[in-house]
């Protein structure tokens, strides 16, 4: 449920929200079952853990009489968080929620999906590869926006390339086109690295990959991510070096790369500003030739007034 409301709903929730109610909400919840995960870390030995779940699942089950009053859920019997796989390039338009703020936000999603260990490795390469030209050409070059990032995210297991640009310099219609033209400069250089250039982009993500917890919270993070999602891949840092040495070009970083430009799962959130709220609309044509991703398929367009529940559920029941 990370970043799933806004600041405003979550505002207006906790208003409402009285003792009672929660009480009763927790009452309701345990009743009716909890799927507990358990991570301990620290100079806890292996018995004094088990004891401590022990202990827990016991709180769960039986209330303060002693009454048993729930049960464990096993993991397909529990809520789960899903990702929407987009099976056609997405796009939603609307306005910038601030009071008379003029800057636009524009946020380009390629998704991938979910990646074997092989695949893991091209796209972290292609993350670290496509940080500095994103960078370069659309903050230092054509001064889009003060915040302009690219990178490599995770979305429950779903991994996507994202390109982040805020300003109020152009359009996000605009700035999109612009990210496009940034992607399709980006496979040319990726086509024509030499072997040489490679091999440092392949040092950084091994240096990346071997670099250690500096706490102990760090080391808790690394292993409760793999309990969180189930994946329980509690070696993938030693399997990701495996692979990353025997890559030798970045050939295979460049297929990667065309699977995510061409497979019709672009989802594009574009935030209008001050001044150009009719865009929200009536999409701006920009004349991009640059869009290889959509392979000419028309994106499923969203125009909405704000994000709230209503609809959120009008973009899920439109798939």
């Amino acid at each position: 449920t990370d970043n799933v409301f806004g600041r405003e709903e979550v505002l207006h929730e906790i208003r409402s929200t009285e003792e009672a109610q929660l009480r009763g909400y927790f009452s309701a919840l345990q009743h009716a079952g909890l799927r507990v995960q358990l991570l301990v870390v620290g100079n806890v030995g292996k018995e004094p853990a088990k004891v401590l779940a022990s202990r827990l699942v016991h709180r769960v089950q039986v209330d303060q009489t002693g009454r048993h009053i729930g049960g464990l859920l096993m993991r397909d019997e529990a809520q789960r968080t899903h990702a929407l796989v987009a099976s056609r390039p997405v796009e939603v338009r609307l306005r910038n929620p601030i009071p008379l703020d003029i800057n636009h936000a524009t946020v380009n999603s390629y998704q991938y999906g979910v990646p074997d260990i092989s695949e893991r490795v091209k796209l972290l390469l292609l993350g670290k590869m496509i940080a500095n030209p994103v960078y370069d050409t659309l903050r230092t070059k054509k001064q889009l926006g003060y915040i302009v990032f690219g990178f490599m995210s995770e979305h429950v297991s779903v991994l996507e390339l994202t390109v982040l640009v805020q300003g109020s310099k152009e359009s996000p219609d605009k700035v999109d086109a612009d990210i496009e033209g940034v992607l399709t400069d980006f496979g040319n250089t990726l086509r024509s690295m030499s072997p040489a250039e490679f091999l440092k982009w392949k040092a950084s993500v091994r240096s990346s990959l071997l670099q250690k917890a500096q706490n102990m919270g760090q080391e808790a993070d690394r292993f409760w991510s793999q309990i969180a999602n189930d994946g329980h891949c509690f070696q993938r840092k030693r399997l990701a070096l495996e692979f990353l040495d025997t890559l030798q070009s970045a050939e295979a970083v460049e297929k990667v790369f065309q699977a995510l430009r061409q497979g019709n799962r672009k989802v594009s959130v574009k935030l209008f500003g001050v001044g150009r709220e009719l865009e929200v609309s009536v999409p701006k044509s920009t004349n991009n030739k640059n869009n290889s991703t959509v392979n000419a398929t028309a994106p499923l367009m969203f125009s909405v007034s704000s994000i709230n529940a209503a609809q959120k559920q009008r973009l899920i029941k439109a798939g």
